[in-house]
């Protein structure tokens, strides 16, 4: 009795609708000959043998537990990357590059407008994301240095590097006005100004841009060191 009912458990739900339809077919062919009844019969005829395959098969259990239905998750696993990509996935989203930034190659080697004004769709309020405020009040003066010290006990010249330097900029980027007023600040802070790729102009060049602070970081792009001087 219980392997009577088996056809019509949920599982198999599938697989016995498309052998009755089959079924059907047939005997509707049988009975009135028409090219309208044999399309519909190949469609099924090949289903039910399938769903056949699937049952007799020991090879996948999923297959054979739910014949003819178990290749609807197949199907959806084989499409899962693009429905994500298309569906589910936001600008932000997916590694190691993002839609966001796939969009910006594809936008630039187009020569096609890449700015996106009013704002940003980063999560700036999420862990990982720091910022300093401008205070409406003066403050009172901070005791701590903020300073690093560069070098260990065998450093026969350690450094004392402040925390806030200025970053390096590539040669014309910056007036030579702006650069000089740059490094007398950085001198007036005691702090370090990365010149970029100043080191390759002549020495008459960088004194031309560099009058105040003699504390100046070289890049070394061959080997990709930093050098204090």
């Amino acid at each position: 009795m219980r392997s009577l009912l088996l056809p019509f458990q949920p599982r198999f739900a599938v697989y016995t609708a498309v052998l009755l339809i089959t079924a059907m077919l047939l005997l509707e062919l049988c009975l009135w000959p028409s090219i309208y009844v044999i399309v519909p019969l190949i469609l099924f005829g090949s289903l039910a043998v399938l769903g056949t395959a699937d049952l007799l098969q020991t090879r996948h259990a999923v297959l054979r537990n739910y014949p003819l239905s178990a290749h609807i998750r197949f199907i959806l696993e084989e499409i899962r990357p693009e429905i994500r990509q298309y569906f589910l996935e936001s600008e932000k989203d997916g590694t190691p590059f993002s839609r966001d930034k796939r969009a910006l190659v594809y936008q630039r080697a187009k020569q096609a407008l890449d700015k996106r004004p009013f704002g940003t769709q980063n999560e700036v309020y999420s862990s990982g994301y720091e910022w300093l405020h401008h205070s409406i009040a003066p403050r009172p003066p901070v005791k701590e240095p903020f300073r690093l010290l560069i070098g260990g006990p065998d450093c026969a010249k350690p450094y004392s590097a402040s925390v806030f330097n200025i970053s390096a900029m590539s040669f014309g980027a910056l007036s030579p006005n702006a650069i000089r007023a740059l490094n007398i600040g950085a001198k007036k802070g005691n702090f370090a100004h990365d010149t970029g790729r100043l080191q390759r102009l002549p020495s008459r060049e960088r004194r031309r841009h560099h009058l105040g602070n003699r504390l100046r970081l070289f890049q070394l792009p061959q080997r990709g060191r930093h050098v204090l001087r």
